[in-house]
Parts: structure tokens; sequence; C-alpha cells
């Protein structure tokens, strides 16, 4: 696992999101792929993005195979990460966001 370049910012991160980020860790390695963290708290997102109160993150999707179906992956993801994340192919990035969901609902 690594940061694309030092623009990414770690601070502020929420431990539910470093949960989810080691989750996505094992779900790219174990397809033989290496995680890399393009966006944390940090870059330009839309003002009520999770980014910058430290519950989303976003990975490349360049390192995957272009044959492998891209949201396969992310399922995979979210399969292991359960209802209170959200993890969505946005085609040039997989994006995770940690927002928990009313547990009486």
């Amino acid at each position: 696992m690594r940061f694309k370049d030092d623009s990414v910012n770690p601070t502020g991160l929420r431990p539910e999101l470093l949960f989810a980020i080691m989750v996505a860790r094992d779900v790219y390695l174990n397809r033989g792929y290496e995680l890399v963290i393009t966006s944390l708290n940090d870059a330009a997102h839309s003002t009520t993005s999770l980014h910058y109160s430290g519950a989303a993150v976003d990975f490349r999707t360049t390192v995957i195979n272009p044959n492998e179906d891209w949201d396969s992956v992310a399922r995979q993801i979210k399969r292991r990460l359960g209802k209170h994340y959200d993890v969505i192919n946005e085609h040039n990035h997989i994006h995770l966001e940690f927002q928990p969901r009313n547990p009486y609902a």
C-alpha cells in the first residue's frame, strides 16, 4: 500500500476509515494488485464530501488489469465492510466512505 504522492494528506482519519483501508488493501492484494491511495483529506471535493471529515478515501483503479471487472472489486470490498460503508466505482478510481446507517432502521 502506498500514497500516489506527497499531496495525499493522511491527517485526521477516522478509525473506521483506517479499518476500511486495511480491508481494501487485502482485497487488492488477494487479486494481485497494489493498493494506491489517491486522495484522503486533500484535493478538491464537493463541499459536503466526507473526505474533509476523514471519512472517505479514493483508490487508484489504473493498477487493476483492464480485463478485470472494477465493479467486482468494489463489490467485494463493500461485502466485507457492510452497511455502514459506501464503495463506488467512479471509473477512474474507487471511492470508499464511512457513513453510519441508523441501526434501528
